[in-house]
């Protein structure tokens, strides 16, 4: 039994899956309220967060065309659906220009994939500092786009928080909390694919993955203007309803902040990928995915020279 296996099952053994309680629904909670569910390690919905940010009216597809067709983009390649990746070889990426994947949205033709840009320092007027993570020692934002249907594996980030803003359209998120991972059937540690899950809560395959049967994800969907809070360990799983425009923002404090840094700077030194916290993604036809990095200053922080935890090429 490999190693992953054994640990999963001594915790099943040990211990009884509680199911999460429902996801509360804040308007415009305060720090204090918002560190509450931080210091909880639950998710919480936001609404009214950015009501009055202007990307809300901005961030439309032919704007974002005009400003940044000429970008060019990493894609990861997907093989019906599916990511090329693997546990042993993680994932391919290649470059497409950002206005030819604007060019298909805008013509009702299902673009090739997900795109996941890295903080785009021309969107940083549209978007106003997020007081949640403000002072965080580590933060990287990134920029979402995606066509309908489009869908991520179901996976989690291992030490980093996660505020995720919805600003076009609709996506629907399946949220497992830690405690369900024994039950998930999580890639080895060892692999390349660490933080993601070989189930797929939207097509449960129970002959394949029996114990998943015993844990049901909780169900949100994100409207414009919605935000939701994902606490470090949480599974999630994401697929946008409509045309989708969304951004977040990761961050990490405390020892958390010291072991990210230290193993990007590990990731760099190696010239190892550049996607430490990045999420692979799948359309139901599409030979491909895209998760871009352009790294700068992220709408939680605005100081001169902050860093960006050493997530650039």
């Amino acid at each position: 039994m490999a190693g992953r296996d054994l640990f999963d099952g001594l915790l099943r053994a040990v211990r009884q899956y509680r199911p999460p309680p429902p996801i509360p629904r804040l308007v415009r909670p305060s720090t204090e309220r918002f560190e509450a569910f931080h210091q909880a390690s639950l998710p919480l919905r936001l609404d009214g967060l950015v009501d009055d940010w202007p990307g809300l009216t901005n961030w439309s597809l032919p704007r974002l065309r005009a400003r940044f067709a000429d970008r060019m983009v990493s894609v990861i390649p997907t093989k019906q659906g599916r990511t090329k990746g693997d546990a042993r070889t993680g994932i391919a990426h290649e470059s497409v220009r950002f206005g030819d994947y604007i060019d298909r949205l805008e013509r009702g033709v299902e673009p090739e994939g997900y795109l996941a840009a890295g903080w785009l320092p021309e969107l940083n007027d549209d978007s106003p500092p997020l007081d949640y993570c403000r002072d965080a020692p580590w933060q990287v934002s990134r920029f979402w786009l995606g066509a309908p249907q489009t869908s991520t594996l179901l996976h989690r980030e291992m030490l980093v928080e996660n505020l995720f803003v919805q600003l076009v359209g609709r996506k629907r998120f399946y949220l497992y909390s830690p405690a369900a991972t024994p039950w998930l059937y999580s890639y080895p540690l060892r692999s390349a694919l660490p933080n993601y899950s070989r189930f797929d809560p939207e097509q449960p395959d129970y002959e394949q993955f029996p114990r998943s049967r015993a844990v049901q994800p909780l169900e949100v969907i994100l409207e414009p203007g919605d935000a939701l809070y994902l606490p470090s360990r949480w599974w999630h799983q994401v697929r946008s309803l409509d045309v989708s425009v969304s951004f977040n923002v990761w961050w990490a404090v405390g020892t958390h902040s010291l072991v990210v840094r230290a193993v990007e700077f590990a990731r760099r030194v190696r010239q190892l990928g550049d996607d430490s916290y990045g999420h692979v993604v799948t359309t139901p036809s599409a030979p491909s995915i895209a998760a871009v990095r352009v790294d700068t200053e992220p709408p939680a922080r605005r100081r001169s020279g902050s860093e960006n935890g050493g997530l650039s090429d």
